[in-house]
């Protein structure tokens, strides 16, 4: 069985030709090769001028695993010129593969699986995040693109054969399918340590009246990603004799966030941690007293995840999937300064609000470890093989061939 699989991502390749990245890793394509024997990756893919180690990025490496290049399509040039270039690119993958899998929302997977469809291909979509919120929030440019990309997102969705949701409820609302659909995140949380909560306990009892330290794990140089709103918040509570610290953990430009940090005269209370691998952000994690997501557009984010993991307080915007993970009195409006600072000042004045907190948030990343997961992935991953399987046999039957069900048949 050849699987192929779809996405703007983007890619990185390393200076080495080596290809790599933080969250497309190795560990998450192998979920494929359950039901597949190869697997070509389509997917944008950029150049960098280091290597992978340098980058603090991860190896991508597996065997029986290509990568096709695509150049950005989500840039007016390619997204006017170089689309038909890449489109027969696509098409030739889509005409050797088997079993498809597209990540929305992305181009690339647009791109692809109209192409499925012309061939008469079942599908199977993951909905990671919504096209509108993603391409709205980005700029002007964005804007312009947003009713096209949620359009083609909202009837890729409804045609699929097999759809997996990152959200319980959220964007099943918003791009409903017709197909048989299970839900499962794209985190990967192995076995949640057991002393985790303990620790965290035993940090907030014995923490003194100093710094408090909030975080975030984001790109930073989008502006969709909400830094911003706390930054200016966390300005606010310490011109009124609060010490709030706040460290940003992501790659990016620091321009635009910098900026802002100096229009509100917090230069100093801001740390640019920068990219770090998984296992330096759960130690990161560890670290600081509360965990914040103030996006203005997400799916299910990995990062807040990882932060309920780590036993860690935390709060986040209404945007998407992310209420589905808090308690109603730590969700904020999107972009509401008010709001983040009114939660902030209840936990920086309670221990007993911080303990509780990091109690419900330990018990809630439960339901996200890998192997819970996986056995949701891997059943609808068996049925789309299943009917793919039945198919083949059906048309060798009626060529002549075998007339048990599946023989001879990959």
């Amino acid at each position: 069985m050849k699987g192929l699989f779809c996405f703007d991502g983007p890619m990185y390749k390393d200076v080495n030709g080596v290809y790599c990245n933080t969250t497309i890793t190795s560990e998450m394509f192998k979920r494929y090769f359950h039901v597949v024997d190869e697997l070509v990756v389509v997917i944008r893919t950029l150049n960098l001028d280091i290597t992978y180690e340098e980058a603090k990025m991860k190896k991508v490496e597996l065997e029986n695993m290509t990568f096709v290049e695509i150049g950005n399509l989500n840039s007016p040039k390619g997204f006017l010129f170089e689309r038909n270039k890449y489109k027969k690119i696509i098409e030739t993958c889509v005409k050797e593969s088997d079993l498809i899998f597209a990540r929305m929302p992305s181009i690339i997977s647009d791109m692809t699986l109209d192409i499925a469809k012309k061939y008469k291909k079942k599908y199977l979509v993951e909905v990671g995040g919504c096209a509108w919120d993603a391409y709205w929030n980005h700029s002007w440019i964005g804007k312009v693109v947003a009713p096209y990309m949620y359009f083609n997102e909202k009837r890729h969705i409804k045609d699929a054969d097999f759809s997996i949701y990152v959200t319980k409820r959220w964007l099943q609302s918003r791009y409903p399918s017709r197909g048989i659909q299970a839900t499962a995140s794209n985190v990967y949380l192995k076995n949640v340590k057991k002393n985790v909560l303990e620790k965290r306990i035993e940090k907030i009892k014995q923490k003194k009246e100093e710094t408090f330290v909030i975080g975030t794990t984001a790109a930073i140089n989008v502006k969709y990603k909400g830094q911003q709103y706390v930054i200016q918040a966390i300005s606010n509570l310490n011109n009124k004799g609060y010490n709030f610290r706040y460290e940003l953990v992501g790659g990016g430009e620091e321009k635009y966030l910098k900026k802002v940090a100096s229009n509100f005269n917090v230069e100093n209370n801001i740390q640019f941690k920068g990219l770090m691998l998984q296992e330096d952000v759960m130690d990161w994690l560890e670290s600081i007293d509360m965990y914040i997501q103030p996006s203005k557009q997400e799916g299910l984010p990995r990062a807040l995840v990882e932060a309920l993991s780590m036993a860690c307080p935390a709060m986040g915007s209404t945007t998407a999937g992310i209420p589905e993970l808090l308690q109603r009195e730590n969700i904020f409006s999107n972009g509401s300064v008010d709001e983040i600072e009114e939660i902030l000042i209840k936990y920086h004045n309670s221990k007993d609000m911080l303990i509780n907190n990091a109690k419900l948030n330990y018990e809630k990343s439960k339901e996200f470890q890998l192997e819970k997961l996986n056995d949701s992935r891997n059943k609808i991953y068996e049925q789309y093989k299943e009917v793919l399987l039945k198919e083949k046999s059906v048309v060798f039957e009626n060529q002549g061939g075998a007339k048990k069900y599946g023989e001879n048949i990959k």
